[in-house]
């Protein structure tokens, strides 16, 4: 499941298909899962059409494997009363993370937040947390993250002066930013933005000049890259991943492995945090299901792969417990910079604990889920 064909953010989740075609085609070639050979149902939500999908993978699919919906929340309940195991990419709504018959690599629980990167950001940028604006979402599903987000900037220390409800579709973000100038905001945390591009032009017009700005994972991508390339000049930019970058590929084997799955494939794989996201899942689930023996069902999938006290996907992503019933969630985290020559891994910011990463327990925070109101 992904969201390639929406119109609001064209290509949305197109490496959950590439993912799904290299990893099916390199593990096939591997004799399969105990012979069996992997198929795979690519199913395109456009972003609205979550639920539809999910009815038409209920009447002809094992499982769903290695996917995310931007808007997930319609598509939890069909997948519930068919009773359809899902070992997902990510998962958004508090609705989908809170949900039952899955296992998810990335543990996602509507209260508790990553603060990690708050934390390093205030250490690095004292002088932003009198003034921060908040970019979220209109959107009913994704409205919980900037909430969440607010909650914890705010226990963080920072003053937030303005939370800005976005729609789905923006091309220009000039009247947004002028509203973070006009009220002081010194930093902005762009929480659902998929192309830098249009906000940096953004803040060069208006001249604005926050100390950073930090954006969601789904501006890791070549596209952000080609922006900075392109305007030369902007302010501090980070992403933070709880994930090995792929720009540290010559440092760990199991990227370059990952990396040389995708180009056996295809002639231009993209690499983000989508991708990392796949192959997590996909890992999962063949570890399971091989583990199944003749016994392949996705009651014992979901089994095996719960069972997992210490899932890093061989190395991809720090240790974590998969028991759906611990909800445990990593505090692991790598900061990532914005340059002109692409992402780079900012160890001052991020002040490493355990290898690439920093695992201060202090990284994560409990907050209010804001489903329903809670």
């Amino acid at each position: 499941m992904a969201d390639p064909g929406s119109t609001a953010a064209p290509g949305l989740g197109q490496e959950f298909f590439d993912v799904a075609d290299a990893f099916a085609k390199w593990c096939n070639a591997a004799g399969g899962i105990n012979g069996r050979t992997i198929v795979v149902d690519k199913l395109d939500a456009k972003l609205f059409n979550v639920g539809q999908q999910v009815i038409t993978a209920c009447q002809r699919d094992f499982m769903l494997v290695g996917g995310g919906n931007g808007l997930d929340a319609s598509g939890v309940q069909p997948r519930l009363n068919c009773k359809l195991g899902q070992i997902p990419g990510y998962v958004v709504s508090p609705q989908a993370a809170a949900a039952g018959l899955q296992v998810t690599p990335i543990i996602s629980t509507p209260d508790k937040y990553q603060a990690g990167v708050l934390r390093l950001l205030a250490a690095a940028y004292p002088s932003s947390q009198p003034a921060f604006g908040i970019a979220g979402s209109a959107l009913s599903s994704l409205a919980p993250q900037g909430l969440r987000a607010r909650e914890a900037w705010q226990r963080m220390g920072y003053k937030v002066v303005a939370v800005q409800p976005r729609p789905a579709l923006v091309d220009n973000y000039r009247s947004w930013i002028e509203q973070f100038k006009s009220v002081g905001a010194k930093a902005d945390f762009e929480g659902t933005a998929t192309n830098a591009q249009p906000i940096l032009t953004a803040i060069k017009d208006t001249g604005w000049n926050p100390a950073f700005i930090l954006y969601g994972q789904t501006i890791y991508n070549p596209k952000t890259v080609e922006a900075a390339k392109n305007l030369g000049t902007f302010p501090a930019s980070y992403i933070n991943l709880g994930n090995l970058p792929w720009e540290v590929a010559d440092q760990y084997p199991v990227v370059q492995q990952a990396k040389s799955i995708m180009q056996a494939s295809m002639s231009n794989p993209q690499y983000d945090s989508f991708t990392s996201l796949g192959f997590n899942a996909w890992v999962l689930w063949a570890q399971s299901a091989t583990a199944c023996g003749d016994n392949l069902t996705q009651d014992c999938v979901l089994q095996k792969a719960g069972s997992q006290t210490a899932w890093t996907a061989g190395g991809l992503f720090p240790p974590v417990n998969l028991n759906p019933a611990l909800k445990d969630y990593s505090p692991c985290t790598v900061i990532m910079r914005l340059t002109t020559s692409g992402w780079v891994v900012d160890k001052q910011v991020t002040k490493p604990t355990d290898g690439i990463y920093n695992c201060d327990p202090k990284n994560l925070m409990k907050v209010k889920s804001y489903e329903s109101g809670s």
